[in-house]
C-alpha cells in the first residue's frame, strides 16, 4: 500500500505520500488522465485549509471583531521568516540539480538533488499556503477598513449591485489567471524563437468599478475576488507540485521501488506523460498561484486608499440609468 501523508494540508505534493504516487499511476494510460488525477488533487486539498481559514476568522471576529482579525493577521504574518525560508529552498535545491546535470556529475549526484528538488517543491507549497492564508486574512481586514471608510452601513448581497460585485470579483481570480499562464507561454515561445518583444496588459479593476457603478457594487467586487482567489491560489501550487513530483518520482524513484519499477524508465511512455503535466504545472505553481496574492490584497489597499473618493463621486454609470 502505498503511504499515507500525516499532513493535513499543503503536503500532497510531496512524492512520499499516496496523493503525487496515484498520480504517477495515472500516467500508464497517458497525459490526458495525468492532468485530470493532477486537477482533482489539487482540487480537492483545498478543502481543509480553506476550513482552517474560515474557523480562524470566525473566532478572531467572535473575540474582537474586526479587529480581532487584525491581530489574528499580525500573527499569522510573524511567520513570514520560516515561510520564505522554505520557500526558497525549492529553487535552491532545483538549481543544484541542475548546475550537477550541467557539470556532468555521477547519476548518484542527480539522483540527491532530484530527491531535494521533490522536497523543495513540497515546502514550497507550505510556504505559498502560508502566503494565501495571510493574504486572506489581510484582505479581509482591508475589506472592513473600506467598508467603513466608504461609509457602507451593510453589505446586502441581495442588492442587485452588489451582486453583480460578487460574480465580476469571482471571474478576477481567473481572468488574472489566465494572463499569467498566457504570459508564460508566450515567453516560453519567445525563447525558442529568440524573440524579445514582450506584451504588457494591466487592468485597475477597483478604479473602474468604484468610478462607474459605486461603492457598494466594489465592496461585491472584493469579497468575489477574495472568496475566488483564495480557492484557486491554494489549489495552483498544490496541482503543479504533484505533477512535479510524480515525474520526479517515475525518473528517481521513491519509497515503493517496485512500484516505481513498473512505471517505466526515463523515455518511457509513462514518463512523457509524466513530463507534460509537470509542463503544464510549472506556470500554476510558480506563477498563477502566488501572483493571486498580489492581486487580493492590492486590490483591497486600491480600495481602501480610494474609497473616500468613491463614495463622494462615484456610481456615474447609475446615475444615468
Amino acid at each position: 500500500m502505498p503511504l499515507i501523508c500525516p499532513s493535513l494540508m499543503l503536503t500532497a505534493s510531496s512524492n512520499t505520500c499516496s496523493p503525487v504516487q496515484d498520480v504517477a499511476d495515472s500516467c500508464r494510460t497517458g497525459a490526458a488522465t495525468n492532468v485530470i488525477f493532477g486537477l482533482a488533487l489539487g482540487y480537492k486539498y483545498v478543502i481543509i485549509p480553506i476550513f482552517a481559514i474560515s474557523i480562524s476568522i470566525y473566532v478572531s471576529f467572535s473575540l474582537a471583531a474586526i479587529y480581532g482579525i487584525a491581530v489574528a493577521t499580525i500573527g499569522m504574518l510573524t511567520t513570514i521568516s520560516t515561510g520564505l525560508a522554505i520557500d526558497a529552498y525549492g529553487p535552491i535545491s532545483d538549481n543544484a540539480g541542475g548546475i550537477a546535470e550541467m557539470a556532468g556529475m555521477s547519476h548518484k549526484i542527480r539522483e540527491r538533488t532530484d530527491a531535494l528538488d521533490a522536497a523543495g517543491n513540497t515546502t514550497a507549497a507550505i510556504g505559498k499556503g502560508f502566503a494565501i492564508g495571510s493574504a486572506a486574512l489581510v484582505s479581509l481586514a482591508l475589506f472592513g477598513a473600506y467598508v467603513s471608510r466608504a461609509g457602507i452601513k451593510s453589505v446586502d448581497v441581495l442588492t442587485p449591485k452588489v451582486f453583480i460585485g460578487l460574480i465580476v470579483g469571482a471571474m478576477l481570480p481567473y481572468w488574472f489567471s489566465a494572463m499569467t499562464m498566457k504570459s508564460v507561454g508566450s515567453a516560453a515561445l519567445k525563447m525558442v524563437e529568440e524573440g524579445n518583444d514582450p506584451t504588457w496588459c494591466t487592468c485597475y479593476a477597483p478604479l473602474i468599478v468604484g468610478t462607474f457603478l459605486g461603492v457598494e457594487t466594489l465592496a461585491g467586487v472584493l469579497a468575489g475576488s477574495l472568496v475566488s482567489g483564495v480557492q484557486v491560489a491554494i489549489s495552483a501550487p498544490n496541482t503543479g507540485g504533484a505533477w512535479d513530483n510524480a515525474k520526479k518520482y517515475i525518473e528517481a524513484g521513491g519509497v515503493q521501488e517496485e512500484h516505481v519499477k513498473s512505471l517505466g524508465p526515463k523515455g518511457s511512455d509513462c514518463h512523457k506523460a509524466a513530463v507534460i503535466g509537470d509542463t503544464i504545472g510549472d506556470p500554476l505553481k510558480d506563477t498563477s498561484g502566488p501572483s493571486l496574492n498580489i492581486l487580493i490584497k492590492l486590490m483591497a489597499v486600491e480600495s481602501l486608499v480610494f474609497a473616500p473618493f468613491f463614495a463622494a463621486h462615484g456610481s456615474l454609470l447609475f446615475k444615468f440609468i
